[in-house]
């Protein structure tokens, strides 16, 4: 496996990028200037995410790793697989998500640990991005595999949560409250939706654009390739509206998206 030490041209424009972007939010004042500065933090370090993932997949003839489900070199433990294309576990971390959970932090604003307790994130992999692995073609059929693909900007690899995975589904319920914590078995979207950026958490996606997502807007994004199949054969042809959800009480005023 290569590893990539040096900066490319491209990890270049992401820093200098980042750098523009930071400036530009240390500019304002007070606790809403130091949440903006927070938040352009957590956006560089996700568009770093998206050079790292891509010099994995160009290492590996154009593809992640598959999703497993032990230690190693698997989606699974995407914080161990890609560990050679970086060497600041910084980048782990949302600035507005440091402390872990289980050491007192609070949710949205509460990082994860792994097993081991080596790893300390606050950022959560789309497992649906993963190269396959299953006997299962119901989750095969649905997998990314690569970034090289046409919906590339429609497809999220990785965004603010509150553990390390999500296998996401459409059907998935919101979280019941605001500072909800993640709990094992179904239901894997409660581990994204986290009001961590003010109505919001941040993501990269498959063509390395980093942005905003909106809360109820998770619900509408490509996690997979069939995404909006599946909605259709939930709610027929009609198209895609958050307001088609009935929403938990802390979620109604969030902004919808059609």
């Amino acid at each position: 496996m290569k590893s990539k030490a040096n900066l490319t041209k491209e990890d270049l424009v992401v820093v200098l990028g980042c750098v523009v972007f930071l400036l530009a939010n240390l500019g304002a004042v007070g606790s809403s200037g130091r949440r903006r500065a927070k938040e352009a933090v957590c956006l560089c370090n996700l568009k770093q995410w998206g050079v790292i993932w891509k010099s994995y997949t160009d290492d590996h003839d154009g593809y992640f790793a598959e999703r497993g489900r032990g230690e190693g070199d698997t989606m699974f433990e995407w914080q161990v697989a890609a560990e050679p294309y970086y060497k600041n576990r910084r980048l782990l971390l949302c600035p507005e998500a440091v402390k872990p959970f289980i050491y007192g932090g609070e949710p949205p604003f509460s990082s994860w640990t792994d097993q081991t307790g080596e790893y300390n994130s606050s950022y959560c992999v789309n497992l649906w991005v993963a190269n396959g692995d299953e006997e299962n073609d119901h989750f095969n059929d649905r997998c990314w595999r690569t970034p090289y693909t046409k919906r590339a900007a429609y497809g999220p690899l990785l965004l603010d949560g509150n553990w390390k995975d999500a296998q996401s589904y459409f059907e998935d319920d919101p979280p019941e409250y605001e500072n909800y914590w993640w709990e094992p078995g179904t239901n894997e979207m409660k581990r994204v939706c986290v009001n961590r950026h003010n109505g919001a958490v941040n993501g990269v996606f498959l063509d390395l654009s980093a942005r905003k997502i909106g809360l109820k807007e998770l619900w509408i994004i490509d996690w997979h390739k069939l995404w909006q199949e599946d909605f259709k054969d939930d709610y027929g042809d009609v198209p895609m509206d958050t307001r088609l959800i009935d929403w938990p009480l802390w979620l109604q005023g969030q902004r919808d998206f059609p």
